[in-house]
C-alpha cells in the first residue's frame, strides 16, 4: 500500500521526520528508497566526529553530482566550533547554492561566511544566519543587487554597522528582517528597502558604553544596560510590549547628590522599571536639601532594587533617604554588611513611622511609604522568612542576605 502513494506525497511525509527517521523510513521499498534518497529539504544537526562529516559529504556530493533540487539547506553544528571542517562547509555550501537553494540556514559557530558567493545566487529567498562571522573582507568586492532574496535573519552575527548596511543595500526587496543579539553596532537603518513589512527588534543588551543613544523601538519586549556611568539614553517611544528593562551599574568612584539626581532622571525615561542593579564602592555623605530641589522629574517606579555595598566602617544614614529618593521600590534586595543592613531597616521604618505620626499640614518628600516587610535568608534551611525588626538591631552575621518589600 505504501508503493502506492506518489513520490511527491512521500517526500512530504519524509520531510516531516527527523533525517535519521526518513532514512530507517527509506527501507520500505525501493519508491521509499528514491524518495528518501531525491529529498529537496536537508536539515542536518552535524556532531564534531569524521563519521557524521564523512556520511554528510557523501550525501552532498550525491546531490552535487545527480544535479538533485534542493530547496532547504539547514547546517547546523552541536558540539563547539572546528576550524579544520570550514572547507567542507563551504563545498556543501556551493552545492546548495548551484542546485538552487532557496531557504538556507547557516548556525555554525565562527563559521567566516561567503556572503558576496551567497548573494550571487538568485534562486535564494530565505536567509537565516546564527553564530557565524561576517568578515569585512566578504564585502570588500563590491554590492551586489540582489532582488529575489525576501526574509533576512541575524542572530548572534558578529558584523559591524558598514557591513550590516552593505547586506542591506545589497537585497532592496526584503520584507521581513529579524536582528538579534548582533554585536558591535552603534546604528540600524533600514533605507531604500521598498518592500519591507516586517522588522524585529524585540531584545536590546548595551554594555559598558559611554555613547548617547537615541532608541526608538515600540515593539521592544526586552531591554539591559550595563556600565559604570549613568548612561545618556533616550527612549523615543516606550514599547507596550516592554516586559522586561533591567540596568546594572557598577559605581567605581564616590557619589554625590548629583549622582543621585542623574540617576532619577535616566530612570524616569520609563514607566516602570524591572530591575535596577547597583554595586557601590564608596560613599560620602548625602545633602539632601541639594536633592531636593530637583523635583521636575517624577519619582520613577521599580519594581526590583538590588544594592550591593562594598565599603567598609562607614553608616550613612542620608545614602539610604537618596537612594529612596532617587526611585521607588517594590522590593529591595540587600547584599550589605551587617551595619548597613541596620541602617537601611531603621531607616525605612523611620521613615514609615514619622509618615504615620506627621500632622496633615506637612508631607515629606518619602509621604507615600505605607508598609515595610522584612524577609531574611536562613543559609542552613535554605528558604527566605520573615522577620520582626527592631530599631537598632544589629544583623547576627555578615554580608547577611535580605529583601524589603515597600508598599508605596
Amino acid at each position: 500500500m505504501a508503493d502506492m502513494l506518489p513520490e511527491c506525497f512521500i517526500q512530504k511525509i519524509l520531510s516531516s521526520l527527523s533525517f535519521d527517521e526518513a532514512a530507517r523510513m527509506s527501507i520500505l521499498s525501493k519508491t521509499w528508497l528514491q524518495a528518501w534518497s531525491t529529498l529537496p529539504d536537508l536539515e542536518f544537526n552535524v556532531k564534531f566526529c569524521k563519521g557524521d562529516i564523512k556520511i554528510l559529504d557523501t550525501i552532498m556530493e550525491r546531490y552535487g553530482n545527480g544535479k538533485i533540487p534542493i530547496e532547504k539547506f539547514d547546517l547546523s553544528e552541536l558540539l563547539g566550533d572546528s576550524h579544520e571542517v570550514f572547507p567542507l562547509i563551504d563545498k556543501w555550501l556551493n552545492i546548495a547554492l548551484q542546485n538552487g537553494v532557496n531557504n538556507l540556514v547557516l548556525n555554525y559557530k565562527s563559521y567566516p561566511v561567503p556572503i558576496l558567493t551567497i548573494l550571487a545566487a538568485k534562486s535564494l529567498r530565505k536567509l537565516i544566519l546564527k553564530s557565524c562571522t561576517l568578515l569585512p573582507i566578504s564585502l570588500s568586492g563590491g554590492v551586489v543587487k540582489h532582488n529575489s532574496l525576501r526574509k533576512l535573519s541575524l542572530s548572534y552575527v558578529k558584523l559591524h554597522e558598514n557591513m550590516l548596511q552593505t547586506l542591506l543595500n545589497s537585497c532592496p526587496l526584503i520584507v521581513s528582517f529579524i536582528f538579534e543579539y548582533c554585536s558591535d553596532l552603534e546604528t540600524i537603518e533600514l533605507v531604500n528597502l521598498q518592500k519591507i513589512k516586517s522588522v524585529s527588534l524585540k531584545v536590546l543588551k548595551i554594555r559598558f558604553s559611554g555613547s548617547i543613544w537615541e532608541i526608538d523601538a515600540p515593539n521592544l519586549v526586552s531591554f539591559e544596560y550595563t556600565g559604570n556611568q549613568i548612561p545618556e539614553l533616550q527612549i523615543v517611544r516606550e514599547s507596550k510590549q516592554l516586559k522586561h528593562s533591567k540596568i546594572i551599574l557598577h559605581r567605581l568612584d564616590n557619589i554625590n547628590a548629583d549622582w543621585f539626581c542623574k540617576l532619577r532622571k535616566f530612570l524616569s525615561n520609563s514607566t516602570s522599571w524591572s530591575q535596577v542593579s547597583l554595586y557601590f564602592y564608596e560613599c560620602a555623605e548625602i545633602k539632601m536639601k541639594d536633592l531636593q530641589q530637583h523635583h521636575r522629574v517624577a519619582t520613577p517606579e521599580v519594581d526590583i532594587l538590588d544594592v550591593n555595598i562594598l565599603w567598609q566602617n562607614h553608616e550613612y544614614p542620608s545614602f539610604v533617604d537618596a537612594l529612596v529618593w532617587s526611585c521607588q521600590p517594590r522590593r529591595l534586595n540587600l547584599q550589605l554588611t551587617r551595619e548597613m543592613v541596620t541602617v537601611f531597616i531603621d531607616r525605612l521604618m523611620h521613615m514609615k513611622n514619622s509618615i504615620q505620626s506627621t500632622s496633615h499640614g506637612s508631607n515629606p518628600w518619602y509621604s507615600q511609604l505605607k508598609e515595610v516587610k522584612v524577609h531574611k535568608f536562613d543559609r542552613k534551611k535554605e528558604i527566605w522568612y520573615p522577620v520582626e525588626h527592631k530599631l537598632g538591631e544589629r544583623a547576627t552575621m555578615n554580608l547577611d542576605r535580605y529583601y524589603i518589600l515597600l508598599d508605596w
